[in-house]
């Protein structure tokens, strides 16, 4: 018989109402131990917004947390330690005992039959049973918890946190969030940030300067050079890794120098991103851009022209960071020497010139002009290229130039003869040697055929027999240079190794220009090339003392313009010229005057070896231009006064000045007063200088009045000297010139009385008459106008065109032409020059003075570097 189970029985509401035991149970067995941990936490806000925990040390506030932590968590452990959570037994007491009811109806709902549970009569009476106490559940209900606080805490101590908490918040006016934050964390101070020094130095040869690398400035871009250099330190006294260099993620680690100090160089030669990393973390970025270096380039700017005897080749260079080098390169066209003249592992011969070049120049443009006469390739066709090199040698290279070396052209028959067996060897040195040696041999057993030179005779007897016994390349050049010098000697005599040494001299000078030598080397140079010229006229004069050479020479200079013809005063003045345009800084200028000079050298015929050395009888054609040589030279000398006088006035006029604010300083009492001249004092006065309000008795006026008298009167006395040499050469003398001859001797006159403002009047007339006579003496020498002086002409209504466009105070009135670029090189007048000269001199002068103001040195500076 199976067992009667017994029904579950529900009342409504009785989960949630056990529910509400167990929680009150809870919480009067908790609260009273949350108590003490709320109070602390209340003390602890209210402490934080009245700012106690402000100037706090860092350590000792951290020490402070840390008691704070430790004591709520001893706390926490001494007032929960006893605490259990109820159980369901304890609930359902709470809520019966809540609810009042006996005999607990909810133990008696949830027990069992204890026996009879097959007793159909006994299961009845225990249903019956349980459901008359279901209907008493009814009546069960919650009642508030108590949790005791007021019997633990009688003073009622538990709200004065709360108080203290009221009034701390109110105090803070609200809630401060930035103040809970600061009593959570100590005021210690940030760490040390990592302090970088980079930049990136470019290669010197680009000329641009280095770039610092700012940290604050994220993904700047960096355009830098190709090989530039990037190096610097970083200071991370916190790292405990050597920070990183990365340039396109290939990271490069900095070397440690000392304690948290880092080095690094590294060179860039590609990449788009710089990045410093240091502490884990990206520091900085930058962002990159590599300039390449690209090869130079040269090409001809003409095609290689000829003149006289000269090789003249125009030519423009270029480079991004500028060119370093530029070479000539010549070589023999095509198999003009034949297919057995080199051997098969033997080079082809190549003429290599090494061109000047000044520094590392970005453009390159100049003209290479070289007398390969003397080469034994000369009279034959030959292959040039143009060579360019940069700082990095890359080089450039032109396109090739195909042309005739140009070779010299003998008069002489025995020095022609001499070059056809020098040309023969140099076709084909084995095929021809044999040959060449009977020539020499054939021309050597006649001395009548060059004039039975001893030098000639030897020369031609040894060459012969060296190169008969000796057939190797070094005895072959040797032979070749041999049979140039004595056709030179036959043809030129023995000058010809002082017009080379001449040659040398300028071409030494000319590309120590080019390449901006110092001023020493140039120096040097010209005082060589004037030893040269120097040289090279005594030999001349040598020569001419031969009644033949004489002769010769002489019908060359009949059958010239007598333009052409050059002496030598002409030379050493051009010397003087380009000297003194080198000295000025005008090296451009100096370089055109040298090209000058080697074509007069070349196109003209020296009349005179010396300078000062007079033309002989016979020589009319050249007096006329002789002439308006001495002409000029007075112009130039009455300019030279024009500007002296000028200087005077000026010294006259400021004194004038300065004694009529002396005589007002006298009228006022001030007696005695030092003058602003910083003369030296001088008792007495000069007679006549008494003049009411000229302040009477001032040191060192009579002392500068002496002086100003004797300055005048030397200049009176080299106008005087000028209108003699203007008689004597039968010119007719300008009737200005004698006016301000007697306008110069009142100005001396008025200086002995010690009246300057007089004296201005009178210097001033002798100016305007000054000026005045070189009008009339220019008016006058053009209408003497013939064959030869059209130079001087040019220069004369140069300088009358120049005056005519000038202010009062000598300054360019507008602009009259000289601003505009025509393209054609001019050379400097003489007056000009020494202008030029007499403004550098006094700009040195100046910056030599310390006590002038620091602005007026500084561009005095600037000056002297641009001129």
């Amino acid at each position: 018989m199976e067992a009667i189970q017994t029904p579950t029985i529900k009342a409504p509401g009785l989960r949630r109402k056990i529910g509400v035991a167990w929680a009150a149970l809870a919480w009067e067995g908790l609260w009273p131990r949350l108590m003490p941990l709320l109070a602390f936490a209340a003390l602890f806000v209210a402490a934080a917004h009245l700012d106690l925990f402000a100037g706090l040390e860092p350590w000792t506030h951290t020490g402070l947390l840390a008691v704070l932590v430790l004591a709520v968590g001893g706390l926490v452990w001494w007032q929960l330690q006893d605490f259990a959570w109820p159980a369901r037994e304890d609930a359902v007491r709470r809520l019966e005992r809540d609810s009042g009811v006996p005999h607990r109806p909810l133990v008696a709902v949830q027990d069992r039959l204890a026996a009879g549970e097959g007793d159909p009569m006994a299961a009845a009476l225990w249903d019956a049973h349980r459901r008359r106490e279901v209907e008493r559940l009814a009546g069960l209900g919650n009642k508030p918890a108590h949790p005791g606080l007021a019997t633990l805490d009688t003073w009622a101590l538990r709200l004065v946190p709360v108080l203290l908490l009221i009034v701390a918040i109110a105090s803070a006016g609200g809630w401060r969030a930035d103040r809970m934050t600061a009593a959570f964390t100590p005021a210690f101070p940030p760490p040390p940030p990592v302090v970088a020094n980079l930049w990136i130095a470019p290669p010197a040869y680009t000329g641009k300067p280095p770039i610092y690398l700012d940290v604050n400035d994220r993904d700047k871009l960096l355009r830098v050079p190709v090989g530039s250099k990037l190096a610097g330190f970083v200071d991370d006294v916190r790292g405990r890794k050597p920070p990183l260099l990365a340039i396109d993620g290939k990271a490069t680690e900095f070397t440690t120098v000392g304690k948290g100090k880092y080095q690094v160089e590294q060179v860039i030669t590609d990449g788009k991103q710089i990045a410093l990393q240091a502490r884990g973390d990206e520091q900085a970025r930058w962002k990159l851009h590599v300039i390449p270096d690209l090869a130079p380039t040269i090409e001809f700017a003409r095609p290689i022209g000829v003149d006289k005897w000269s090789t003249k080749a125009e030519y423009i260079a270029g480079d991004d960071f500028g060119v370093k080098a530029v070479q000539l390169q010549i070589r023999l066209h095509g198999s003009v020497l034949g297919d057995d003249a080199l051997s098969s592992d033997e080079e082809p011969e190549v003429l290599r010139i090494d061109l000047p070049v000044a520094g590392n120049t970005k453009k390159v443009s100049d003209t290479f002009v070289r007398d390969l006469t003397s080469h034994p390739w000369a009279g034959l066709k030959v292959r040039v290229m143009l060579f360019a090199s940069d700082a990095i040698d890359q080089k450039g290279s032109s396109a090739v130039e195909t042309f005739l070396l140009p070779e010299r052209v003998f008069n002489d028959p025995t020095a022609r003869a001499l070059i056809v067996l020098r040309k023969a060897l140099t076709r084909d040195p084995k095929g021809y040697r044999l040959d060449v040696v009977d020539g020499m041999r054939m021309i050597q057993v006649k001395p009548e055929s060059y004039r039975d030179d001893p030098v000639v005779q030897l020369g031609l007897r040894v060459g012969a027999a060296r190169l008969a016994q000796n057939a190797d390349k070094e005895n072959i050049t040797e032979s070749q240079k041999l049979l140039w010098d004595l056709a030179m000697r036959l043809e030129s005599g023995a000058t010809s190794e002082a017009e080379q040494a001449l040659e040398q001299a300028r071409q030494e000078l000319r590309d120590a220009m080019q390449r901006q030598a110092g001023d020493e080397e140039i120096e040097r140079l010209i005082q060589q090339l004037y030893d040269a010229m120097a040289r090279w006229q005594r030999e001349l004069a040598e020569k001419m003392k031969d009644p033949e050479e004489r002769r010769r020479m002489q019908e060359q200079a009949e059958k010239m313009d007598p333009n052409n013809t050059i002496t030598g005063d002409d030379l050493q003045k051009m010397l003087d010229k380009i000297r003194e345009m080198a000295k000025n800084g005008d090296r451009e200028g100096a370089k055109r005057l040298l090209e000058e000079l080697r074509k007069m050298m070349e196109n003209a015929t020296p009349m005179m070896a010396q300078p000062g050395q007079q033309r002989q009888p016979g020589q009319q054609r050249g007096q006329q231009g002789q002439g308006n040589q001495q002409g000029r030279e007075m112009m130039n000398q009455l300019d030279r006064l024009s500007r002296r006088q000028n200087q005077l006035l000026g010294e006259s006029e400021r004194e004038g000045r300065q004694q009529g604010q002396r005589g007002q300083q006298g009228q006022r009492g001030q007696q005695g007063q030092q003058g602003q001249r910083g003369q030296q004092g001088q008792q007495g006065q000069q007679p006549g200088q008494g003049q009411p309000g000229q302040g009477q008795g001032q040191p060192g006026d009579g002392q500068w009045g002496e002086q100003q008298r004797g300055q005048q009167e030397g200049l009176r006395r080299q106008l005087g000297d000028l209108m003699r040499r203007l008689d004597e050469n039968g010119m007719p003398m300008p009737e200005s010139l004698g006016r301000a001859e007697r306008s110069m001797r009142e100005a001396e006159e008025s200086l002995k009385r010690g009246d300057p403002r007089e004296a201005s009047r009178s210097q001033r007339r002798a100016l305007d008459n000054l000026q005045q006579g070189m009008g009339d003496m220019a008016e006058q020498m053009r209408q003497q106008r013939g064959p030869g002086n059209s130079q001087d002409l040019a220069e004369i209504e140069e300088r009358e065109r120049k005056g005519e466009d000038r202010d009062p105070l000598g300054r360019s009135d507008g602009n009259y032409g000289d601003a505009v670029d025509t393209g054609t090189d001019k050379i400097p007048l003489e007056l000009e020059r020494q202008r030029s000269r007499e403004i550098l001199d006094e700009l040195r002068r100046r910056a030599g003075e310390q006590l002038r103001p620091k602005e007026e040195l500084d561009y005095i500076d600037r000056l002297l570097k641009t001129y």
